[in-house]
């Protein structure tokens, strides 16, 4: 029992950091943190990613990483590198309504939503920057907007057309950068494995063909990376990390709900805008009483569940605290809350009798984030990590400071608890 140590040998509060040589170069503490976006945790069970494998019997594997909720891309990738829950960040969801703002984020809209107005928190290569480091992202949600003037050192912004080599490679080249211009922290993000799943379901067996070979291909990069680094004698000088943002759960359409075949008329009218999927955020028109809306709405909903279970229904005051998911204005009143692989939906969105019997997307996520489909993972190596060890299960709002204790900055303010040590099982 006991903490893993990270920090080699120093503090936060040292202002020397540690200068380690690879025999022709000087560098000091790196961080390279991949997320493969989807994997589920228990994916690294299946044999069939021998390169995420070899990185935690070569240093650490959590026995999970339990996501924020809702377990979905944008609120878990800001929490990742801000650690904050996504009621303090302020990214709630892939899209969602500020009333104070009178504003919608949309993740799909770049030109809008990569406004610092939406982003709160500090990301991990603004805290390095702000300290002086140089710092990279490759395609990491949030990572080409501004804050007060600061951005990444080094970044690539999102596109579909870049493969995982490419990636990876544009990270090595960072790496070959003299000293004065290396980045110490890169960030990369790869959502293939993730498009996979919803497109075909969570790898699972070999049914879902193109989830499991998204997820081959996700481990062929990261064995890529590693392969580079060793070419470079860097195995024992710089940190890989590699994450998922969540899991994936089956879907199918024995597990719909079609909320529209018990609500009224009059009840489906109080429905303006729903935010999420398969998690329902619900907010009545803006011409309504809302308190009277959102009680009626609350109680059609309690009675659809007492018919059909399978869910949950929360108002914004009443949701349960350990989803850190009420103190912000972003979240909508009403919040449904499906159980993992179910959803719920009106007849408009699928009928059977014309949309055939296979459901899509036919695999989500987004569910309670304690659930174990939802499970994401967490594996590390380099020169701070103990060799082939097992972290307990821990939160990812802790990754934030795993980093900043690696590459010696100090934090900014984040929910952390750990202060960057993980318990080892």
């Amino acid at each position: 029992m006991g903490s893993l140590t990270l920090g080699l040998c120093v503090t936060v509060d040292n202002p020397t950091r540690p200068v380690m040589n690879n025999g022709t170069h000087d560098f000091h503490p790196t961080v390279i943190m991949i997320s493969l976006d989807g994997v589920v945790n228990h994916d690294l069970d299946l044999h069939i990613t021998p390169n995420l494998a070899r990185i935690a019997s070569n240093g650490m594997r959590a026995h999970w990483m339990t996501p924020s909720f809702p377990s979905i891309t944008f609120p878990n990738h800001w929490t990742l590198v801000t650690g904050l829950f996504p009621e303090a960040h302020g990214i709630v969801n892939n899209y969602f309504y500020d009333p104070v703002l009178n504003d919608t984020f949309n993740y799909k809209d770049p030109a809008h939503s990569w406004d610092m107005k939406w982003w709160g928190g500090e990301p991990i290569w603004i805290t390095a920057v702000r300290q002086g480091r140089i710092a990279g992202a490759i395609m990491w949600p949030g990572c080409s907007v501004t804050f007060n003037d600061l951005q990444p050192s080094l970044s690539v912004p999102y596109s579909d057309a870049m493969t995982m080599d490419e990636k990876v490679d544009q990270a090595l080249e960072w790496i070959d950068l003299p000293m004065e211009h290396r980045p110490e922290f890169i960030g990369l993000y790869v959502p293939q494995v993730d498009q996979a799943g919803h497109r075909e379901g969570p790898f699972a067996n070999e049914a879902s063909i193109l989830t499991m070979k998204q997820l081959r291909l996700a481990d062929a990069g990261v064995g890529r990376l590693v392969h580079g680094l060793s070419a470079r004698n860097l195995t024992e000088i710089i940190h890989v990390i590699v994450v998922s943002d969540h899991g994936m759960s089956q879907t199918d359409v024995s597990r719909l709900i079609y909320y529209d075949d018990e609500l009224t008329p009059a009840e489906l009218a109080l429905i303006a805008t729903t935010e999420g999927d398969p998690l329902l955020a619900i907010r009545p028109p803006a011409n309504v009483n809302q308190t009277e809306a959102v009680d009626r709405l609350y109680n059609a909903f309690k009675r659809l569940q007492r018919k059909s279970g399978h869910f949950e229904v929360y108002k914004r005051e009443s949701i349960p605290t350990r989803y850190h998911y009420s103190h912000n204005e972003r979240i909508a009143p009403l919040l449904v809350v499906p159980e993992a692989g179910w959803l719920l939906i009106t007849h408009q969105r699928y009928d059977r009798t014309k949309d055939g019997d296979v459901f899509h997307p036919r695999g989500t996520h987004g569910y309670d984030n304690l659930s174990p489909q939802m499970r994401a993972f967490f594996v590390g190596q380099g020169p701070t990590f103990s060799k082939d060890v097992t972290a307990k299960p821990f939160q990812n709002i802790e990754v934030y400071e795993v980093l900043t204790r690696i590459l010696n900055l100090k934090p900014a303010a984040n929910n952390g608890t750990l202060r960057g040590h993980l318990q080892i099982e």
